[in-house]
């Protein structure tokens, strides 16, 4: 059995959706940092060969391709006109199955826009490691200490503790991530951040950061001593360390 170094505090950055002409040109910028992030993947079967290839350069670069459903639907109506059980066959069961005959292994999920019920959950929890479900709103309400983990929660469940799509965030938004950066490190365990495109200005979507953006957090990170995860190397590592 393979041995995992031990868990030290650090952060999981989780890009959604299909950007990967953008993502694989922040390559250089990961790098640069010793960075390693998740990508979680929808519409893969609408990928064109030049994004496949993207995507497996990403994987070769040490990150992590993820699921994050076959179609991206919004749920509550998914399931109000088919059900769960197209749900599952067909946002689960299909697109996973794509995912792992064009390489990639689909061990993390990223429910779309941070949707779940609990028989979603249920059906989640018995096809992959780790799940990312709610967003980042509400968790300073919360308190952040409480999205800092140890450990995925129940079902293989974590939540995002901040966004980075500081396109649409200004200065607002960097005073959050700093704020959950901090807690991270006083909590002396790992938190999920996610975004979407890497991008210089917004185009079609505000749901973006520019390279300068990525290199700024990803300098942060290493400021504050925090190591790097995918989802899933998260979830492995911390099998043999106790939740705190």
């Amino acid at each position: 059995m393979e041995t995992l170094p031990a868990l030290a505090p650090g952060v999981c950055l989780t890009f959604d959706d299909l950007f990967v002409e953008n993502w694989r040109a922040a390559l250089p910028v990961f790098a640069a940092h010793g960075a390693v992030a998740s990508f979680c993947v929808c519409h893969l079967h609408q990928a064109t060969a030049d994004q496949l290839t993207g995507l497996h350069a990403l994987q070769e670069a040490g990150h992590e391709i993820a699921y994050h459903s076959r179609t991206h639907p919004k749920l509550a109506p998914y399931l109000e006109r088919h059900g769960l059980e197209v749900w599952v066959a067909e946002e689960l069961d299909r697109g996973i199955e794509e995912h792992r005959t064009a390489g990639f292994p689909a061990t993390a999920f990223a429910a779309p826009f941070h949707a779940s019920t609990p028989e979603t959950r249920r059906a989640v929890a018995t096809r992959f490691e780790i799940a990312r479900t709610k967003g980042p709103n509400g968790a300073e309400r919360g308190g952040l200490a409480k999205r800092v983990y140890r450990e995925p929660g129940r079902g293989g469940r974590v939540h995002n503790i901040a966004s980075i799509d500081m396109g649409r965030a200004g200065a607002e938004g960097w005073s959050r991530l700093n704020a959950a950066l901090e807690a991270t490190a006083a909590g002396q365990g790992v938190s999920v951040f996610t975004g979407h495109d890497i991008r210089r200005d917004p185009g079609r979507t505000r749901f973006y950061l520019s390279q300068a953006d990525l290199d700024r957090i990803l300098t942060a990170v290493r400021a504050r001593g925090l190591a790097f995860y995918t989802l899933t190397d998260f979830a492995r590592r911390s099998q043999k360390h106790p939740p705190v």
